[in-house]
């Protein structure tokens, strides 16, 4: 049965494939959905590590499907994984669409991972708690601003949005709406996190390292070139105190040897005026005493500053 699963999905991924990355906190709701296409489609989940079916909601499970829904009630950091909608149309016509799905711990003091927040909200004062439409009847209980409660005369809740009176420059931030979610007598919560940014002025905010991971393990081929990229958000519109750059077993690499060493930077806008730097490092060979390296970026702008460290380790050879 396993084997013709997976016969019958590979068929359909070579029809047709997108993909996306959705990104939850552990021990909450969580729900991912496929794009939106007529009633009449039939639509399939699967788990594309198992290669398994994934059940329908009558089937009982903790995640199950329902039509376009893909629902983990509640997630565990076991979910992370690669998932694919699957649908067929009435004229047995497939499309397919793969969803990388990430669970994050918690972390003591932290209420959101980095990964984890949506589009930005600017200028006039209106705050929408994001996902919520995806969750009916929920509720809101709590917004918090930087992992604090929002407290004060100029913050109001009405439905799912909280309400800035006369928004100012230190409104600027994360802002946490935390709901609860009822499904068949079951309690589950939810939190769901959006910038803030209350002029279109320059705008620093706790950056984020968006790739690499920290403690991530990459693979490289001794004696050949590599290169290490790190991106960074760093607030909104351009600052030029920000820095993203590369640090080898602590010592910054304009202090290493140069003709092994570079590091080539860039910054760019993204489209809701996200500001992001993208320094790669170039490895012009790579030695067998970088195997036993720890390379970090070294990502600072006016607030704050952050790092995230990766290793390599040599490329297994491929058997003939």
């Amino acid at each position: 049965m396993m084997e013709y699963v997976y016969l019958i999905l590979s068929a359909f991924l070579s029809v047709s494939m997108t993909s996306e990355t959705f990104d939850g906190m552990e021990g909450e709701a969580f729900v991912i959905k496929c794009p939106k296409w007529s009633s009449s489609v039939q639509v399939t989940w699967y788990n594309m590590d198992t290669n398994k079916i994934i059940p329908t909601e009558e089937e009982g499970s903790r995640i199950f499907s329902v039509n376009r829904f893909l629902w983990f009630l509640p997630t565990s950091r076991e979910d992370s994984g690669n998932y694919t909608s699957v649908i067929r149309f009435s004229n047995n016509r497939t499309k397919s669409f793969n969803m990388s799905v990430q669970i994050h711990p918690y972390k003591q003091g932290v209420c959101f991972p980095s990964q984890i927040h949506y589009p930005n909200d600017t200028g006039r004062g209106k705050i929408v708690c994001p996902t919520i439409d995806n969750y009916k009847n929920a509720t809101i209980i709590q917004w918090y601003k930087d992992c604090k409660p929002l407290q004060g005369e100029r913050f109001f809740m009405g439905g799912k949005y909280i309400f800035i009176h006369n928004p100012r420059k230190e409104d600027n931030g994360y802002y946490t709406c935390q709901f609860i979610y009822t499904h068949k007598g079951n309690v589950f919560n939810v939190s769901a996190t959006r910038i803030f940014i209350s002029k279109e002025k320059p705008s620093p905010l706790p950056p984020q390292i968006l790739f690499p991971k920290n403690n991530d393990v990459i693979e490289v081929e001794v004696g050949a070139a590599f290169s290490l990229k790190c991106r960074a958000l760093l607030g909104i519109r351009k600052d030029p105190l920000a820095v993203v750059t590369w640090d080898v077993d602590n010592i910054p690499v304009k202090h290493l040897d140069i003709s092994r060493f570079q590091e080539k930077t860039d910054s760019f806008e993204g489209p809701e005026h996200d500001y992001y730097r993208e320094t790669t490092l170039n490895i012009s060979k790579i030695k067998e005493e970088d195997l036993q390296a720890n390379f970090t970026c070294v990502v600072l702008n006016k607030m704050q500053n952050t790092k995230a460290t990766v290793t390599l380790k040599r490329k297994a050879k491929c058997l003939q």
